[in-house]
C-alpha cells in the first residue's frame, strides 16, 4: 500500500499509515460487536 501510494506522488509515511489503519481497524470491530450483539442478544429472542 506504501508503495503505490509512493507511486502515485503521495507518500505515506510509517505510523501514518498505522495512526490510520488502528482508526479502521477499531471501527470494524465495533461494528462487527454490534452486529455480533444484535444477532445473538436482541433478535434471537
Amino acid at each position: 500500500m506504501l508503495g503505490i501510494a509512493r507511486r502515485a506522488g503521495a507518500p505515506i509515511s510509517f505510523w501514518e499509515f498505522t495512526r490510520k489503519g488502528a482508526v479502521v481497524t477499531a471501527v470494524s470491530i465495533a461494528l462487527a460487536a454490534i452486529y455480533l450483539w444484535l444477532r445473538y442478544f436482541v433478535l434471537l429472542h
